[in-house]
């Protein structure tokens, strides 16, 4: 029987090739579409899962309360996992990653010289507990020694090639390293990547014998810290675990401070998702996963609507094939599975049609680059994902095919027979209806996607109370090089190119620096609170092109600027409701006054609201800092450049770089490319948005087309009349299109509150949003009206336009 199935199938797809051509068509472009989603989506939902023990391993997250602020982090104290795992049985173990320190690491192996920015310190229990697959080495004592290090496969194929390169050395700007492990390169849905692991065994990270010195210092963070529990163990149990911790080693000091502490546990696989912590990596966003799980869902039902519409429409030509075969025995069911065949025969040619699209999307256009991930269709996974993607066809085949199975198979033989068969006002209005979804669906993306680009618009267009344009970075690293910055600025202001230079740390768009402080009240009391703050050099303002509202600048003259003095924003004196913000003491460390207030700029991205910030003059007494730490000291050095002769400047600074530090290579960053990355999944989801807005448009014309054929095929004989009475053929093509643009102005007042609503949740993710105008669901409606009238009178147009005597003569 499924023979014969299958040779009707068949047989009705040569017989009628553009029905065919149209439904394969737009399958194949919608399960591509959802193939590509999918292999997204599975990376995004499966961060961390690669670890065997996943199920035990959780981050600490610190949270620190002072004055009624409350600041929460995915850092920690270096000795909080230690003093963890001695209370409490509960904490099995722990491994801490301590990050280098260093914006990028220079690590060297004879004249090989390359930056790195994924290295960590990490326990030597690392290979235990996180897993690994390890090419050379061996994981139990790779870290032992405090002079190991583990590599990546990339790193070791940059520096030795193919060769195994376990014993080898790599050396930083203050120690040299031995190679002891190799492991591939980490999986990209690991929320924590590195290519290198120096080991923590070192006097520097040895825990206190004082246990007030071990105490002391978990009131300060900087290092991830992952504490191994039992497999079933409930996050929120830790609450106690917290309290007691809080209340037996900190809550003295935290007293004397007017501050509070608890922390609590993020299991390893809800890190990706979990952004209210500061001071994380980068996260995910949940708002993302939930919009490709929709945009794929509506792809495929587009594309779904259009076989159901023209499968129905088309009833009036099946009808005496289904008569027939009913008068010769055939029964309701088995006339059923012949149309399911065909419909998920349909979807089986398309999922491999769609398989090639993959392949070619994926190989030959930047669509990695936009989705920001690598990835790949793999079919050597085996039996599992062949399995997947057949479940996948046939689920398409059911879901397009087993309405138009229905309807067909309910059609009397005799009325059929003898051509009494006609398409009923039940059938027209769900053909309506699914009309009206198409149109809602593409209406909605089209606003969601102009939404997008007024939105990243806006950013790109708004103040950030400094001008990022044409300021050239370089970081200096160690202190040697920064005792000659006064010697550099001499021999770069000689270019007329070099506009302005200054230093800080750190970087405008990172993380401030936070402290706990007091600082002066309106009424001259002292508060604690969190402070953040930032360090600058002479002339800051002026090379940044930041506006001073009050007071002065630093100066080189006055040596109490150094440490002494300091300058706020605007968003500082709101916070603390001053009068007369000059003269106020503010304390990290040593006790400061206010000489200046410059207006609020944002100094992180506008993600996040302009924050009360506190500047320091940054300046570096080298002589007293560590021999061993010399190395390791960096600052950012900011020039401000003319807008001609970019290429030239860059010469000039690459060859003054060669000279005064032989040792790095020469890197510099634009300013504005660093501060474009901030909205780097803003700008690719609005571009993927945008394609697939493309896509739904382009799925919906080609059932449409199909649609106004079989349409315009019915009426052949009412449109000859009309022509005959005198109609023009653009009151026919009009009079043809007429429902299809009732349907558009339908779709569009559903979409337009629906993606009215998505799009103020996707904004509630900015500080500084732009309106909602409603010119844009209009605009939306009005592309889509014009495209389904273009669709529809190219197809009208011939019949319209034909000679009446033709179309009177149609049978």
């Amino acid at each position: 029987m499924f023979k014969s199935f299958l040779k009707i199938t068949l047989r009705n797809l040569y017989r009628e090739k553009m029905y065919a051509i149209i439904n394969i068509s737009g399958l194949s472009i919608a399960i591509a579409c959802c193939l590509i989603l999918g292999l997204w989506l599975h990376s995004e939902l499966t961060y961390d899962r690669h670890n065997v023990r996943h199920r035990e391993i959780f981050r600490v997250v610190d949270e620190f309360s002072a004055n009624g602020k409350l600041d929460a982090f995915a850092v920690t104290s270096v000795s909080l996992g230690p003093l963890l795992a001695e209370d409490y049985a509960e904490v099995k173990g722990f491994v801490r990653f301590i990050p280098a320190g260093r914006e990028s690491s220079v690590l060297r192996h004879g004249d090989d010289a390359f930056y790195w920015e994924n290295v960590y310190r990490a326990d030597d229990n690392v290979f235990e507990v996180f897993t690994h697959d390890i090419i050379y080495g061996d994981p139990e004592t790779a870290l032992a020694d405090p002079t190991s290090i583990a590599v990546s496969e990339s790193f070791a194929q940059k520096y030795f090639g193919d060769s195994n390169p376990i014993g080898e050395t790599i050396s930083d700007d203050t120690d040299t390293f031995k190679i002891t492990l190799v492991f591939a390169d980490l999986p990209e849905n690991s929320h924590l990547k590195y290519d290198v692991l120096e080991s923590a065994n070192t006097e520097q990270f040895a825990e206190p014998d004082s246990v007030t010195a071990r105490r002391q210092r978990l009131w300060g963070v900087g290092i991830f810290t992952y504490l191994i529990m039992r497999e079933d163990y409930d996050a929120p149990d830790f609450r106690s675990i917290s309290d007691t911790f809080f209340e037996r080693h900190m809550a003295e000091f935290g007293k004397a401070v007017n501050s509070t502490w608890r922390s609590w546990l993020q299991p390893l696989t809800d890190i990706h998702f979990q952004t209210e912590v500061g001071y994380d990596l980068p996260t995910g966003n949940k708002f993302y996963v939930y919009g490709f799980m929709a945009v794929a869902f509506f792809i495929l039902l587009v594309a779904c609507i259009n076989y159901m519409n023209l499968a129905t429409a088309r009833a009036t030509r099946r009808a005496k094939e289904v008569g027939m075969r009913k008068i010769l025995g055939a029964d309701r069911t088995g006339l059923i599975c012949q149309f399911l065949v065909e419909s998920i025969l349909f979807s089986l040619i398309s999922l491999l049609l769609g398989l090639v699209l993959v392949e070619a999307a994926l190989r030959l256009t930047p669509l990695n680059d936009l989705l920001g991930k690598s990835l790949s269709l793999n079919l050597s996974h085996g039996p599992a994902l062949f399995g997947w993607m057949l479940v996948f066809a046939l689920g398409v085949g059911l879901m397009a095919g087993l309405y138009p199975a229905l309807y067909l198979s309910a059609i009397l033989p005799l009325p059929a027979l003898v051509g009494g068969v006609r398409a009923g006002k039940g059938n027209i209005r769900l053909r309506q209806l699914l009309v009206l979804i198409q149109f809602i669906i593409t209406v909605g993306v089209i606003a969601c996607t102009l939404l997008m680009v007024l939105q990243m618009r806006y950013i790109s267009n708004k103040s950030l109370g400094f001008n990022d344009e044409n300021k050239v970075v370089v970081t200096l690293r160690g202190a040697d090089l920064i005792d000659k910055i006064p010697t550099i600025e001499k021999e770069l202001s000689k270019s007329s190119n070099i506009l302005g230079m200054t230093i800080s740390r750190p970087l405008m768009g990172q993380q401030t620096g936070l402290n706990l402080g007091t600082i002066e009240n309106n009424s001259g009391v002292m508060e604690e609170t969190s402070i953040k703050n930032i360090q600058i050099g002479d002339h800051y303002i002026e090379v940044m092109g930041m506006q001073l509202e009050s007071g002065r600048d630093f100066s080189k003259k006055l040596l109490t600027d150094v440490g002494a003095s300091c300058i706020v924003n605007e968003a500082m004196i709101k916070k603390m409701g001053w009068d007369k913000p000059l003269g106020k003491r503010i304390q990290l460390g040593l006790p400061a006054r206010v000489i200046g207030v410059v207006k609020d700029f944002h100094f992180l991205s506008l993600h996040n609201p302009v924050e009360p910030l506190v500047m320091y003059r940054l300046a570096i007494d080298t002589a007293n800092i560590p021999v061993q730490q010399r190395p390791n000291i960096q600052v950012y050095f900011i020039l401000n450049i003319a807008g001609e002769g970019i290429s030239q400047t860059l010469s000039l600074l690459e060859d003054t770089f060669a000279q005064f530090d032989a040792k790095h290579p020469f890197k510099f960053e634009f300013l504005d490319d660093s501060l474009n990355r901030l909205y780097a999944s803003e700008q690719r989801l609005m571009k993927l948005t945008g394609i697939f807005a493309g896509v739904c448009i382009f799925i919906s014309c080609l059932g449409l087309f199909a649609l106004a054929a079989f349409t315009t095929e019915q009426r052949t004989k009412e449109i000859g009349i009309r022509k005959v009475l005198g109609s023009s053929t653009w009151q026919i093509i009009l009079l043809l299109s007429k429902g299809i643009l009732l349907l558009v102005l339908g779709g569009a007042v559903i979409a337009s509150f629906l993606s009215y609503y998505a799009m103020d949740e996707w904004l509630t993710g900015f500080a500084y949003r732009t309106n909602i105008d409603p010119w844009v669901f209009l605009l939306s409606a009005a592309v889509a009206a014009v495209v389904a009238f273009a669709t529809v009178a190219l197809q009208s147009f011939k019949t319209a336009g034909a000679n009446p005597v033709n179309a009177l003569r149609y049978e």
